[in-house]
């Protein structure tokens, strides 16, 4: 069965660079043939179009080899800025277009860090945006400042009046957070507020943002200050007028690219990730008080439409089902309920969640078998104010054995008993996309159980499931 979340055929999406036009989004994207598909082949740039972030058309190679940048349009001639990598450098690069499709370098625009104000190690990802308050071009990189610690990840800054004339400029943003640079940067405005964007592999490896009211800062980190987990990398946004999106990819544990796996592991879902893997959509939500969310796109949503016939019968505690809704109070021990039938390989599963207070878990179990302990936990954990994502080694007597980690992904929410929650999961094969209401995303994998049924179970508590539906494509 053809992936649901893009791919390209026996390769991988790396970095995003999202244009927009004419009803069109035009993603430009990191081609990751990989070891085992490279002899031969082309590098670099790709480009894929979609209106609907359901349905793709591959243009194919852009013949530019280079790493992650961007893409605007200036008086009808289209601009690309990407980087190169030359042994011991990194360096920024120059090209133009009419068409998107046929580019023409412009080498002597290339250019490197300066050695004064930026280390010339790092030099990459640049963003260029026309800053109506200065009249000129602003350049966001991903780059290191010169200083006394290794904490020199920052966001750099240069400006153009010209597109190939450039001024450097001291730091965006350097906050002497991160070991390795801010990479991916994206800037966009939503109201009063700017939004900063940028990627980290140090400290905690996701999709980070800041916030201010001003592009001269300050930078202002909010409470929770990235979009995704774990699995959710390098996501850089576009806008198409109305709503803003991020384009960022889900990595794949395939190939052990660092050499990390541990030598035993039984299976994939305890392996390493890799670089690149599918495109995964967010739709971007501003809250009241200017801080960002995310949401399942209504396209994406809407692509799984023909409900199943969904019976639940009971493994453990007493079960109410009534409808579509279900019912359980196991105030001091673990109840589970699951599915007749094997859950589709691709397919959405939607849920509202209430629960009472001290309620220590609830959710799904995700190709689940009789015995409830091998399977995919999804688990809403009122006590901790976070969703979790365990493997199923967690549940039995090996998971004190394997890493010396709670839970594999987590995301914080602030959760409030007899509040209903709605839980939207998506799998796709190996892919698992969960959302909680128009606010949180969790991306995951699941490779070593293919197929099982779903579970609902409630931990030391009581919960409600209402309107418990799968979907699938029609």
């Amino acid at each position: 069965m053809k992936e649901f979340f893009y791919r390209p055929e026996n390769a991988w999406v790396g970095d995003v660079i999202p244009y927009y036009e004419d009803g069109e989004f035009k993603l430009f994207y990191l081609h990751g043939w990989r070891e085992n598909y490279q002899d031969g082949l082309d590098h670099g740039w790709y480009l894929v179009g979609t209106k609907d972030f359901v349905n793709y058309r591959a243009e194919g190679a852009c013949k530019i080899e280079g790493g992650t940048g961007h893409i605007l349009k200036v008086d009808g001639i289209y601009h690309m800025f990407y980087c190169i990598f030359p042994p011991g450098k990194q360096l920024v690069c120059h090209a133009i277009s009419s068409d998107l499709k046929t580019w023409e370098p412009i080498p002597e625009d290339t250019f490197a860090a300066d050695d004064r104000i930026y280390e010339l190690s790092d030099w990459r990802d640049p963003f260029v945006f026309w800053n109506e308050e200065e009249g000129q071009y602003w350049m966001l990189l991903a780059a290191m400042t010169k200083g006394p610690t290794n904490r020199k990840g920052c966001t750099a800054l240069l400006s153009s009046k010209d597109l190939k004339t450039w001024e450097y400029r001291e730091p965006l943003y350097a906050p002497n957070l991160h070991v390795g640079a801010h990479e991916c940067p994206d800037l966009f405005r939503i109201g009063d507020w700017w939004y900063l964007v940028y990627s980290s592999y140090t400290g905690r490896f996701a999709t980070f943002y800041r916030m201010s009211r001003s592009l001269n800062g300050p930078w202002i980190t909010p409470k929770e200050d990235t979009f995704d987990g774990r699995a959710f990398y390098a996501a850089k946004s576009v806008s198409d007028g109305e709503k803003r999106f991020l384009f960022g990819w889900n990595p794949t544990k395939n190939d052990d690219l660092f050499g990390w796996n541990p030598p035993k592991s039984r299976g994939k879902d305890y392996d390493t990730w890799d670089w690149g893997g599918n495109l995964i959509v967010h739709e971007i939500v501003q809250r009241k008080d200017g801080t960002l969310g995310v949401k399942v796109p209504e396209t994406v949503d809407g692509a799984f439409a023909k409900p199943l016939d969904v019976p639940f019968y009971k493994i453990v505690g007493e079960w109410k089902h009534r409808g579509d809704s279900l019912s359980c109070t196991s105030p001091y021990g673990f109840a589970g309920c699951m599915t007749r039938d094997d859950l589709p390989d691709q397919c959405k599963i939607s849920s509202t969640i209430s629960f009472s207070e001290q309620t220590q878990g609830i959710g799904f179990m995700l190709r689940t078998e009789n015995t409830l302990d091998e399977a995919y936990y999804v688990t809403l954990e009122p006590q901790r104010d976070r969703i979790t994502f365990r493997g199923y080694i967690m549940q039995s007597e090996e998971g004190g054995k394997t890493f010396p980690y709670e839970v594999e992904l987590e995301r914080p929410i602030n959760l409030v008993p007899d509040r209903p929650y709605e839980i939207k999961v998506f799998i796709d094969g190996s892919i698992c996309e969960i959302y909680v209401d128009e606010n949180i995303a969790m991306s995951a994998r699941m490779y070593d159980i293919p197929e099982g049924k779903l579970g609902l179970f409630v931990n030391q508590g009581s919960a409600q499931f209402s309107d418990v539906t799968i979907l699938i494509r029609d």
